[in-house]
């Protein structure tokens, strides 16, 4: 069975097994999914997800918008039943899809990051800003958070690999 490989750091790239989903091209497609998974743990209400995504319009509007909006992700996932759990009145990351997402895959590696290897492997992932093409203030504080994780995980490998007298692979760093 195929996974859905989902990198939110860097470039936002969806694939499915080894293909590229191309059909996530729209920036707000790409929002909306970030937004499920940064929040993946619990149900979104819609209400709440129109509010955040079209706040300038109607109430009427903003969940017209969604409506559309989520048929449009719908169609651009493979089996999109298997990944959302959708309601009259929430939406969804089903946790029990079959995805790999470098966020969750970040924070994992990061949290026990001790050893060289390990904080190389956990920076590693970390390939960039999260959504960096993406300008919604909902995603500030979480592209913030991430960065902060980031930093001394750097700064700790830097540390040892000095201690370790690797002072090229330091510079590198």
């Amino acid at each position: 069975m195929s996974i859905l490989r989902i990198h939110l750091l860097g470039d936002f790239r969806l694939l499915w097994g080894d293909d590229l989903l191309t059909a996530f091209y729209h920036p707000r497609q790409q929002a909306l999914l970030a937004f499920l998974l940064l929040h993946r743990h619990a149900p979104q209400s819609r209400r709440h997800l129109a509010f955040t995504f079209w706040a300038d319009s109607s109430e009427e509007q903003a969940h017209s918008n969604l409506r559309n909006l989520l048929f449009k992700v719908r169609r651009a996932l493979p089996a999109p039943d298997r990944f959302l759990a959708i309601t009259a009145q929430t939406v969804q990351w089903r946790l029990d899809a079959p995805y790999w997402l470098d966020v969750a895959e970040f924070e994992a590696a990061s949290a026990g990051a001790s050893t060289i290897t390990e904080l190389e492997r956990a920076f590693a992932l970390y390939a960039g800003e999260l959504m960096p093409s993406c300008y919604d203030d909902w995603l500030r504080p979480e592209r913030e958070r991430l960065r902060q994780m980031a930093v001394p995980l750097l700064q700790r490998q830097v540390e040892l690999l000095e201690v370790a007298r690797a002072w090229r692979a330091a510079i590198v760093q």
